[in-house]
């Protein structure tokens, strides 16, 4: 199944930037799904844009590093999973992949930079 997309409007303001909304609860289920290539979670690595729950859906935007990821439709089947799991109760689970705006390397967190062996943004 090919991957599917979202507005680039849905994923950032109108000056460029990310402005995603991220709920917490579905960061905390997907802080455990890995780019393999790299070995961080797709949210240390900052690849979550979206993130929203309500009574009966979960929805995530995501993007990977490079569209030339290999394994992204891996990282996306494995998001899915790890939502199923921790909303068993929801009807509808959509993992989408978005390119715009571009990841870059700023989008890392501090605890994935750690993870990497450099120094937090924030120090």
């Amino acid at each position: 199944m090919p991957p599917s997309t979202v507005s680039p409007a849905e994923t950032h303001d109108a000056a460029g930037l990310v402005a995603p909304p991220l709920d917490p609860d579905v960061i905390d289920g997907l802080k455990d799904v890995l780019d393999p290539e790299v070995g961080l979670s797709v949210v240390d690595l900052g690849l979550v844009y979206e993130a929203r729950r309500t009574a009966d859906a979960v929805t995530v935007a995501l993007t990977l590093t490079a569209r030339a990821c290999p394994l992204g439709e891996m990282i996306l089947e494995d998001a899915r999973d790890a939502l199923a799991e921790r909303f068993p109760d929801v009807s509808r689970i959509d993992v989408a992949l978005v390119w715009d705006p571009p990841w870059d390397p700023d989008r890392i967190t501090d605890r994935g930079l750690a993870l990497l062996g450099r120094p937090p943004r924030s120090a």
